[in-house]
């Protein structure tokens, strides 16, 4: 009973989420993956209800299983490839390739679905099952597409993993600060699956032989329901990084840039060292003689719009020359005026923390203590 409250739990939440969804993917092009990833889930999840309120689509639901656990992994990739696009993401015909597993999936889908009755029962419900013809295709196909499932997850995982930390980089180039940007809930929800994953293993292995109460389908559900929530409840809110950048000036982007390194992209820029000098000087002047610091909104091309230069020429200058991110440059700014407030004022932390420009207390105690090796209460306390 537990089981099914906690399938019906998730499925409740995942179909209200598809309905929500479906009203906005024309707008919103980025949300088709996601769309495509939570529907596939709410078939997977939906197994506990299946087997206990509509016996007779027992086999349909295991045939659909392929399919649906295929399309999960390039789904998720393809919605953090939208979320951390530096241009509006729309569907294009190239991402179809990465549904290439289905070419699988399918056929063995018609071979479980196919079966007679009773060749299904002995193959998925049996202790043991005479294994011939198609049942032995069957069986042999299922295992196939199993493994290659499991090693097609991890390469998607692990180019997740990539993605987010090159999307990092980039974000640090444009923005000072990325509260609402920085897209850790996708690694959570990484870990999550991978624990979802391997808990499922343990069970599938071991459950009857253990007899342990920590190893149980239920324990499985509760993770998927964990797993559904973080995905439903951020997936409704979160925009694509770029989004406000979406319709800055129509310019050659800096965001390829790492921090710190003179890529071919700058050794082929028309940006002499004098000329990056000056640019320098005027970035120090608006910085901390103007105090555009003080603007929590500051990105890269509104510095760039008040300097009076290009995107790319501001990040060549920021990343060469002064040898650090817009990211860091600009919180630093707002680090050394921090430190003189809470050396000159009893104001409390976070009316500090505003006042010098960041939007999030635990953005400025993040940029402090990686400044200083102290928290701002620690540094107070020195004075």
């Amino acid at each position: 009973m537990t089981e099914l409250l906690l399938s019906l739990l998730a499925l409740g939440m995942l179909l209200l989420t598809l309905q929500l969804l479906l009203l906005r993917v024309a707008q919103q092009r980025f949300l088709l993956p996601l769309l495509i990833a939570l529907a596939s889930m709410a078939v997977i999840i939906s197994g506990p209800a299946v087997f206990q309120l509509f016996p007779a689509g027992i086999f349909l639901y295991i045939a659909a299983l392929p399919i649906t656990f295929f399309a999960l992994p390039v789904s998720l990739y393809l919605y953090a490839q939208a979320l951390s696009a530096v241009e509006p993401w729309h569907w294009q015909w190239r991402y179809s390739k990465g549904y290439w597993p289905q070419l699988i999936a399918i056929p063995l889908a018609l071979l479980i679905y196919t079966l007679p009755e009773t060749q299904q029962q002995a193959l998925f419900f049996a202790d043991e099952a005479d294994l011939q013809g198609q049942v032995l295709l069957t069986a042999i196909g299922f295992l196939l597409a199993t493994l290659l499932w499991l090693g097609l997850s991890l390469f998607y995982l692990v180019r997740i993993t990539l993605l987010l930390k090159q999307y990092r980089d980039k974000l640090h180039q444009v923005f000072a600060a990325d509260a609402g940007k920085s897209l850790y809930w996708l690694n959570g929800l990484m870990a999550i699956l991978v624990l979802s994953w391997g808990y499922a293993v343990l069970v599938l292995l071991i459950e009857d032989a253990m007899g342990s109460p920590w190893l149980n389908e239920t324990g499985v559900l509760l993770l998927a329901l964990i797993l559904v929530w973080l995905l439903c409840s951020c997936g409704l809110n979160q925009l694509p990084g770029f989004t406000e950048c979406y319709k800055a000036p129509n310019e050659t982007t800096p965001f390829e840039t790492p921090v710190a390194a003179a890529t071919d992209k700058y050794q082929r820029s028309a940006l002499g060292e004098a000329q990056a000098q000056r640019i320098a000087n005027k970035v120090r002047t608006a910085v901390y003689d103007e105090a555009l610091y003080l603007d929590p909104a500051l990105t890269l091309y509104k510095l760039a719009e008040h300097l009076g230069v290009s995107a790319q020429y501001l990040s060549q200058t920021l990343n060469q020359t002064l040898q650090q991110s817009f990211y860091d440059y600009i919180n630093e700014a707002r680090i050394v005026a921090a430190k003189q407030q809470l050396q000159q004022t009893e104001d409390s932390v976070l009316s500090i923390a505003m006042a010098v420009g960041f939007n999030a207390r635990s953005s400025f105690y993040k940029a402090f203590k990686s400044s200083t090796g102290l928290t701002p209460a620690e540094y107070r306390a020195q004075r």
